[in-house]
């Protein structure tokens, strides 16, 4: 389908974070509900399947026993990079010290303070793999996992750059997942032993 856009055609409405906080306040939006905002954009999460809880489950069961207290683990918090980007990865992990509040009240870590961030994925994959890795590389996240939760595979993402990560590599169900990070050494996870 071909939609003719004409210059009296309204453009589409970008929303920022304060537009987004006012609508929870107002009830528009629930507290619950799983959107993201990607550059002004709301989208519309997909429901969280067996599968991916299995996986975000036994991942947070093996980082959190090995995390020392310096370090902030974030399950499924809203990140906001910019006034018109909030994301809710799966897993985050960054030094307690860089996160703070937003003025919208979100949780604000600037991107190369992010140590990890942890996608665990069923139906969004492609997505997550796609749209959502080249934000994080813009944003200046050193690494990003996206861990297919039905195969028990991983893409790493690695050396942020404008345009997505340098670095993607596939890994097998037989790997073992090793964060870069000097602050996560301790980490170890076993693609295998993830449910």
């Amino acid at each position: 389908m071909t939609i003719h856009v004409t210059p009296d055609s309204p453009l589409p409405r970008r929303f920022t974070a304060g537009d987004l906080r006012l609508m929870l306040e107002s009830g528009i939006l629930r507290e619950d509900e799983r959107i993201e905002l990607l550059d002004g954009e709301l989208v519309e999460m997909a429901a969280k399947g067996f599968a991916h809880d299995v996986v975000k489950n036994a991942l947070m069961r093996r980082l959190v026993p090995a995390l020392p207290d310096t370090i902030y683990l974030g399950i499924e918090s809203t990140l906001q990079l910019r006034p018109n980007l909030l994301l809710e990865p799966d897993l985050l992990l960054a030094p307690v010290s860089a996160r703070s509040a937003s003025p919208e009240g979100f949780c604000t870590i600037p991107g190369s303070e992010i140590l990890l961030v942890i996608e665990v994925a069923a139906s969004s994959l492609a997505y997550d793999r796609g749209r959502k890795a080249v934000l994080y590389a813009r944003h200046g996240v050193r690494e990003y996992w996206v861990i297919d939760a039905q195969e028990r595979t991983a893409s790493v993402h690695r050396e942020p750059a404008t345009a997505g990560y340098r670095d993607v590599t596939e890994l097998p169900r037989e790997a073992i997942l090793r964060p870069q990070a000097d602050a996560l050494t301790a980490l170890g996870v076993a693609l295998a032993d993830l449910g």
